[in-house]
């Protein structure tokens, strides 16, 4: 089966058994401060603090993996963005309300902040300090043809170092509110 076959499969959304929808998810640090690195040129070159982010990341998403799965995601100097893949097992009233969103997102973006505060909040020396803004925000992924639009803008837009399979940049018009 191809990628094309794949992704496809990915949104038969009535789906009785399971279904999976992607989100474009940015987390901004506190005060959108540069706390995890510095652009160099199109780059980010990350500092210790981002170097912990991109290693929490991946731990919380392999804490999470009958949920969530990874996609395209990238660490910049003032937060994270990243297209996530969230799965959810079939229930009748999830799948005739598609447009609620799974806890399963807000528990992995809350457990990903928490580890990773506490990780950078010791390399500063200031346990306790704010690292991330609250909330964050999200753009629900609904189809094929929007998934492969988001993911060119991942892929061929600068500022961020690619961390994963590439990077991500997406104009904050496309994002939802803060999610609180």
């Amino acid at each position: 089966m191809g990628t094309e076959e794949k992704l496809a499969s990915l949104f038969q959304l009535d789906r009785a058994e399971s279904s999976t929808t992607f989100y474009h998810i940015h987390l901004s640090t506190h005060k959108a401060q540069f706390l995890l690195g510095e652009v160099f040129g199109e780059h980010t070159q990350l500092n210790s603090s981002g170097q912990i982010a991109a290693d929490e990341w991946q731990q919380i998403a392999v804490a999470h993996q009958r949920d969530i799965t990874l996609d395209l995601w990238t660490v910049l100097p003032n937060g994270v963005r990243a297209l996530v893949a969230v799965g959810h097992t079939g229930s009748p009233i999830y799948s005739k309300q598609q447009s609620l969103k799974p806890r399963a997102l807000s528990s992995f973006v809350a457990g990903f902040k928490a580890a990773a505060a506490k990780r950078i909040n010791l390399i500063r020396g200031v346990p306790g300090a704010p690292v991330w803004e609250r909330g964050y925000q999200e753009q629900r992924i609904s189809d094929t043809k929007t998934l492969d639009r988001v993911r060119r803008l991942l892929t061929t837009q600068a500022a961020g170092l690619i961390v994963e399979n590439t990077e991500i940049f997406l104009d904050a018009s496309q994002l939802s509110p803060l999610v609180e």
